[in-house]
């Protein structure tokens, strides 16, 4: 029988990936071109026609060859971007919210109330704004310590803020006009209230914790201890 795992090596040739995800694609590739082989035999092929058919089961080796540099390459940028970005940021708005469930769950102290605007009210949970940032400056660390470039830190110190500001700023023009708002003038202050409470102010203190992370090299995780 022939060695389809050197076969597919042979072909597959100036793959740019680790070895071990290398031998893991080749591995499959045989197993595949093993497989036909063998059902070709079993159907009463000679050999050298069995692995002539299987063969041409790849009608171009270089085209596979970057498709699978491209797949391979794709993948890797989606688990990075994941890994910078998206698991930190959807972590601390999952904290972010926890947070502001709890110190909307407990009556006292109550959040400060204004009124910017007639029937319009700016509600603001200090509390929950003073612990914001420690959740930005956690995303921001996770980010760095992943390896996330500056603006991708900042990034994921922000996606509470994002997270708190895009669905209110997409239901409110249409609660609005539910309500008989319907005049261009009438949505510009209670969206800018809106965007000045759930995102302004959130933003700025994730910001803040953020800050001492978005110096130094991504990877970085802690001080190295100067040695005796």
């Amino acid at each position: 029988m022939p060695d389809w795992r050197e076969i597919a090596r042979q072909r597959l040739t100036s793959l740019a990936l680790d070895a071990e995800r290398q031998e893991e694609i080749i591995t499959e590739l045989a197993g595949h071109l093993e497989d036909l082989y063998e059902d070709l035999v079993r159907q009463g092929k000679a050999e050298a026609e069995a692995v002539e058919f299987a063969l041409g089961a790849v009608p171009d080796w270089e085209e596979l060859r970057r498709k699978i540099q491209l797949a391979t390459s794709e993948e890797v940028i989606m688990n990075y971007r994941v890994k910078i970005l998206w698991l930190p940021g959807v972590c601390t708005s999952v904290l972010a919210m926890l947070l502001l469930r709890l110190f909307q769950v407990r009556s006292a102290p109550a959040p400060n109330v204004l009124w910017p605007s007639h029937g319009v009210a700016l509600v603001i949970y200090w509390r929950w704004l003073l612990c914001l940032p420690l959740v930005g400056a956690l995303g921001a660390y996770w980010s760095r310590y992943a390896g996330g470039k500056v603006m991708q830190r900042v990034l994921a110190a922000s996606f509470p803020a994002f997270a708190m500001i895009c669905l209110p700023a997409l239901m409110s023009p249409f609660a609005l006009v539910f309500h008989g708002i319907v005049y261009h003038e009438s949505l510009l202050v209670p969206f800018a209230i809106l965007l000045l409470g759930w995102g302004v102010l959130p933003e700025a203190a994730l910001l803040l914790g953020a800050l001492p992370f978005l110096r130094g090299d991504a990877g970085e995780s802690r001080p190295v201890a100067a040695s005796d």
